[in-house]
């Protein structure tokens, strides 16, 4: 009979047993464990009953760990795992357990990491617990690069290994007899001459012991007999009589009462109630008119890339929405007004990159990293010739060894490598000008760019955003749309109130690439 057949015939005949009730077994979840170990990721993974090594790459087992500091690389390793638990094993997890080694990734990195790769809210286990359980609940011999990561399954599964001292096992635990065989004492090492008890002695020699000496009997009753006589013989008068005791008075010592003093300390409760305001930002469709700033303040200042000329700060403009009027859809026949968002250039600005025919079927992301030949070769496919080449040179502001700073308009991406050998990368993007986003059409995907106000930078990206002034004496500010994850847009505000205008952004770090804020 093969395997098969014989697990069908046995839940046949339980299932037609009218004396037992069959309940269905409720499914084991799918639990993924990743240990983020110093430079290496491992991953084990429980699914239908069984726990795995998982493969996070079709070439070796692990991957390289990110910097603790590392947001988008912690993104990528964990949407990787998950993708590899959905090919390896056809399952996609239900719960995450992360493994750290002390002073790893900080919990609210790896929270916002979680949710921008979604995947289960993780449960973050110290590499110790990890390892004492797999001790405590799992195989012994275990190779110690893979123990936390199928640690963090046992302990998933175990709890925590047990703690205090190992309880005693005895014979009796082991199923041994605890009774000894007996066996006759080992014989004296010294050979004794003589008896070596009195029950080994003669009858004689005993009872002669026992008897005292006839003439010592004899001395003994002369002497009892003459102190009877002494005593009986001498008169009452000769003995001493002791004079009778005399009786003290009584002294009363009087009764002192010591008062008692309780002393009751006043309780004092001080209960402190903090009530947090919470400020919503409502987006409204009214035009947004900017306060330019005060002319005695020293604004931020844009420089040009190619020239090194400053550009000064741009006119303020009144920004009037586009509307749409759309007739018959109100009521009694009066028109609708509706705003809509302006439309998207051929490149969208984004905290990663550029995006090349966003929200289109050929849209394609040119991520910074990416090689730069052929970021340059797509760049001139939608963008055209550029308008500014510095070519391969050595720049004073910039990091790598090597940096080409390309001009389309208001648009500039650098290329960096770090040596002439090197291959090269797309290391940062800069936009700057005198034309608003609305002329140069070089938005972000939440429609924000040079001009946009402080309002709408806070109505995009809510509690993420920083805003800093870094002088009382001057109101322009700075910005940062993503300071958790490092991957967000940073730029400068001609003031850091609502009504404060965005004056140019980048994006890419600037020890990476080139320098852009100053003061």
């Amino acid at each position: 009979m093969a395997p098969g057949q014989g697990l069908e015939a046995v839940g046949s005949s339980a299932t037609h047993n009218p004396d037992r009730t069959t309940r269905p077994t409720p499914p084991m979840p799918t639990v993924l464990a990743l240990h983020l170990g110093g430079s290496t990721v491992h991953a084990a993974v429980a699914s239908r009953g069984r726990i795995d090594l998982l493969a996070l790459d079709d070439q070796s087992m692990h991957l390289p760990a990110p910097a603790p500091t590392d947001g988008p690389g912690l993104v990528r390793v964990l949407a990787t795992a998950q993708a590899r638990c959905l090919r390896v094993v056809d399952a996609v997890p239900d719960e995450l357990v992360v493994v750290r080694p002390a002073g790893g990734v900080d919990d609210a990195l790896l929270g916002e990491a979680a949710r921008r790769a979604r995947v289960p809210v993780p449960v973050v286990l110290e590499e110790l617990r990890a390892v004492a359980a797999l001790a405590a609940h799992g195989p012994a011999g275990v190779d110690p690069m893979l123990a936390p990561a199928l640690g963090g399954i046992f302990w998933h599964r175990r709890g925590d290994a047990p703690t205090g001292p190992k309880p005693i096992v005895t014979r009796e635990d082991l199923g041994v007899d605890a009774g000894r065989p007996e066996r006759l004492p080992p014989a004296p090492s010294v050979v004794a001459v003589g008896p070596r008890t009195v029950f080994e002695e003669e009858a004689g020699t005993v009872r002669q012991r026992r008897m005292l000496p006839l003439p010592l009997l004899g001395v003994l009753v002369v002497v009892v007999l003459g102190v009877l006589t002494v005593l009986l013989v001498l008169p009452d008068d000769d003995r001493a009589i002791a004079p009778p005791p005399e009786p003290f008075p009584a002294t009363t010592v009087p009764a002192t009462t010591v008062p008692v003093i309780t002393t009751v300390a006043p309780a004092t409760a001080l209960v402190s109630t903090t009530v947090l305001s919470t400020t919503i930002a409502v987006p409204t469709t009214a035009p947004t008119t900017t306060v330019a700033p005060p002319t005695s303040a020293e604004p931020l200042l844009a420089v040009d890339p190619v020239t090194g000329e400053t550009f000064p700060p741009a006119p303020v403009p009144t920004e009037v929405p586009a509307t749409e009027e759309q007739p018959d859809e109100g009521e009694e026949g009066t028109p609708t007004t509706t705003t809509s968002p302006p439309q998207l250039g051929t490149v969208t600005l984004s905290g990663v990159g550029l995006t090349a025919d966003a929200t289109t079927d050929d849209e394609r992301l040119l991520a910074l990293g990416d090689d730069g030949d052929l970021v340059l070769a797509d760049l001139v496919t939608v963008l055209g010739e550029p308008v500014g080449d510095t070519g391969w040179a050595t720049d004073g502001l910039c990091t790598p060894a090597e940096v080409r700073r390309l001009v389309w308009g208001d648009l500039e991406v650098v290329l960096a490598r770090d040596a002439v050998e090197w291959p090269s990368r797309m290391a940062q993007w800069f936009v700057s000008g005198e034309d608003d986003a609305s002329v140069s059409s070089l938005w972000t995907l939440e429609r924000i760019g040079v001009g946009s106000t402080v309002a709408d930078l806070r109505a995009a990206h809510g509690t993420s955003l920083s805003l800093e002034q870094p002088s009382d004496r001057d109101p322009a500010g700075w910005f940062d749309t993503e300071l958790i994850l490092g991957d967000g847009i940073l730029g400068a505000v001609g003031n850091t109130t609502d009504t404060g205008r965005v004056l140019f952004m980048w994006a890419g770090s600037e020890d990476d690439a080139c320098q852009r804020r100053f003061g």
